[in-house]
C-alpha cells in the first residue's frame, strides 16, 4: 500500500497507543456521537481543536475551513459546506455551545489583507475570504497606520466576531440561542505560545484563559 511514511507511522503509533487506551470510547461511540460542543476552527495544520482541548473521541463535532469563517444563511448557490455541518449540529445533534475559533499568524486573514491592495489570491481563496471585506475594509480605514502585525491580530479577531453575527442569521441557530439551549462563543489560539483567548461579550476584548495546574484540573 502506497501510504505516506509520515501517515503510517502515525496510524501504528496510534493503534498500538491511544486507540489501547481507548478502545471502550470508541466502542461507545462507534454507532452514534452526542457531542456537547462544536468547533468552527480553521484548516491550519497547526491549530487542532482536539489537540488544543485534550479531546477524547465524540466530545468534539469540529468544521474547518479557510480563517474559520461562517458564511451568511442564505439560499443561493449549491455548495454549503459549513453551512451544512451547522445545520447537522444544531439540528440534529443539538449541541450546546459553538465556538468560532481564529489563531494567530492565519493565512487566510492575510490573504483577505492582500485582497485589499488587490494582489491575486486564486479561483477558490479570494471569492471566500471576500465575505469579511467588509470588516476588513473598516479596520483599515480606522487603524491606517497600525504595523502588519498588529493590524492582522486586529482582524483576525474581529472576523471571529463577525462570524458569531452570522450565526445568528441561521433561523435555527437563533432560536436555540433565543431559548437558552444554545451558547456562541469566540476563540483565538496563539500558536507560538500556546495560548487560549476567551471573548468576553459583555467588553468586546479577547482574554486569556489561565491553564490550572495539573493537581487542580477536574479529575486529576
Amino acid at each position: 500500500m502506497n501510504i505516506p511514511a509520515e501517515l503510517r507511522t502515525g496510524y501504528s503509533n496510534f493503534r498500538n497507543g491511544r486507540y489501547i487506551t481507548e478502545a471502550d470510547r470508541y466502542r461507545a461511540v462507534a454507532t452514534n456521537q452526542r457531542p456537547k460542543t462544536m468547533i468552527i476552527a480553521c484548516a491550519d495544520s497547526r491549530v487542532d481543536p482536539a489537540t488544543i482541548f485534550s479531546a477524547a473521541p465524540g466530545e468534539l463535532f469540529v468544521v474547518r475551513n479557510v480563517a474559520a469563517l461562517v458564511p451568511p444563511c442564505e439560499s443561493q448557490g449549491t455548495y454549503h459546506g459549513t453551512s451544512a455541518a451547522l445545520e447537522f449540529a444544531v439540528t440534529q445533534l443539538k449541541v450546546e455551545n459553538i465556538v468560532v475559533m481564529g489563531h494567530g499568524m492565519c493565512g487566510g486573514i492575510t490573504a483577505a489583507l492582500m485582497a485589499a491592495e488587490h494582489r491575486p489570491l486564486g479561483q477558490f481563496i479570494g471569492p471566500w475570504v471576500e465575505q469579511i471585506a467588509g470588516v476588513r475594509d473598516e479596520l483599515l480605514e480606522r487603524m491606517p497606520n497600525t504595523l502588519p502585525e498588529a493590524r492582522q491580530q486586529s482582524l483576525e479577531r474581529m472576523a471571529i466576531q463577525h462570524s458569531l453575527g452570522n450565526l445568528m442569521t441561521f433561523p435555527f441557530v437563533k432560536q436555540r440561542v433565543e431559548q437558552g439551549e444554545l451558547n456562541l462563543h469566540g476563540a483565538w489560539f496563539s500558536i507560538g505560545e500556546g495560548e487560549l483567548h476567551w471573548l468576553d461579550w459583555d467588553t468586546g476584548v479577547f482574554k486569556t484563559v489561565p491553564a490550572a495546574p495539573p493537581d487542580l484540573r477536574p479529575g486529576a
